[in-house]
């Protein structure tokens, strides 16, 4: 039988789970493209439908919105019910043999579509975040044909999830980073230009970001702190937070924090930085934003938390053993300044890092793999 591959994203955002997607499809050979005739429902940005590669068809999809009070929940519930009806048509009309999503949104339309409306595609779905509560996890895990997951620290959480008998659904497809759309790595002398990019949002820690920079305004003067991104204006969350850290560095009048809006190239931002930094403040299932960084040839400094942690003591160990930790006691602004001003005081002990990010990135994460390991899965049979 023909494989005919329906993907499910929003695309709403260009968040690491959309850019995944993104990377994959535009690696396919026209061969390869047509093993697996991809298909993609939702789609709703038009910065995320033009960056996918030509011959990739785009069909419109509303993936109703999950965030509400308990009166909405009830209008909520009724719309994610329609949309599960409404993908069961879709996917009887596209004669799609497999569903795949990606999103905790697209991944709860699809359990409902194959739990309540029996759909009869082979589905799977790929865990990029943490954000579905671990109920509904393991409800969705026992209902689909394959989970995919983006590392091996997030493959122990699934597992610890799911009942043992469902573990042999589980297959890993790590994020790799696309060394065509990256320039080469431009490795800074010093430190001074210190960056965090990344949809505002308090998961994120620009709240940190800015507290250092007022930590080291006398102590290191010549360091200035980018805040690039943009709040997701649906989640009104996300622009409070924005507007709380604005608030801060005009209270405490920091010339050396400055803020961008989201990018649409983010490795044109990571080659203008010196030190790149991942502060999540909550356990993640990959560190896209370390790859991407380390492959720029930049320093990397992270919170101590799973996604980030891995790729990091991997990436020290690749760097040798005299080397200084690039991990800091998440939610500490004290700690990251002291780290950060060490590695502005000593570039030396930088470079010992920046010398072989590009080279540990291309043995360990190049997209490559994940293209030939994503393939296999949608090709099984």
């Amino acid at each position: 039988m023909k494989i005919r591959t329906l993907f499910l994203d929003q695309g709403e955002t260009l968040g690491g789970a959309e850019r995944f997607l993104i990377d994959f499809l535009s690696s396919l050979s026209s061969t390869e493209q047509h093993i697996i005739f991809p298909v993609i429902a939702g789609a709703r940005l038009p910065e995320y439908r033009q960056k996918m590669p030509p011959g990739i068809e785009i069909v419109d999809f509303k993936f109703p919105q999950v965030r509400g009070n308990f009166f909405q929940k009830i209008f909520i519930t009724f719309r994610l019910f329609r949309a599960a009806h409404d993908l069961v048509s879709l996917t009887k009309k596209l004669a799609a043999t497999q569903v795949f999503a990606n999103t905790p949104r697209t991944m709860f339309v699809l359990w409902i579509a194959k739990k309540f409306f029996f759909l009869r595609a082979r589905t799977l779905v790929m865990i990029h975040d943490f954000t579905v509560p671990q109920f509904l996890l393991k409800k969705i895990g026992a209902a689909v044909d394959v989970v995919i997951v983006n590392s091996i620290p997030t493959r122990q959480v699934v597992r610890e999830i799911l009942p043992e008998k469902f573990h042999s659904k589980i297959r890993i497809v790590e994020n790799g980073v696309d060394f065509e759309k990256i320039p080469a790595a431009i490795v800074p002398e010093k430190i001074q230009n210190v960056m965090l990019l990344g949809r505002i949002d308090p998961h994120k820690g620009q709240k940190f970001a800015v507290e250092v920079a007022d930590l080291l305004a006398e102590r290191n003067p010549e360091l200035q702190f980018f805040i690039v991104g943009s709040p997701f204006f649906l989640d009104a969350r996300t622009v409070e937070y924005e507007k709380e850290i604005r608030k801060f560095a005009t209270d405490r009048e920091l010339p050396n924090v400055h803020f961008i809006p989201e990018v649409e190239d983010p490795f044109v931002e990571f080659l203008k930085s010196d030190l790149v930094l991942a502060l999540s403040t909550e356990p993640e299932t990959f560190g896209r934003i370390v790859t991407e960084a380390l492959a720029c040839g930049k320093l990397v400094i992270a919170f101590d938390q799973t996604g980030p942690r891995e790729i990091l003591k991997n990436f020290e160990n690749f760097c040798g053993n005299s080397v200084p930790s690039l991990l800091v006691e998440p939610n500490n602004a004290m700690s990251l300044a002291e780290k950060i001003g060490f590695f502005a005081d000593n570039p030396d002990a930088a470079k010992k890092f920046t010398a072989h990010a590009r080279e540990f990135i291309e043995k360990k994460y190049p997209l490559s793999e994940t293209r030939k390991r994503f393939l296999n899965v949608l090709s099984e049979k």
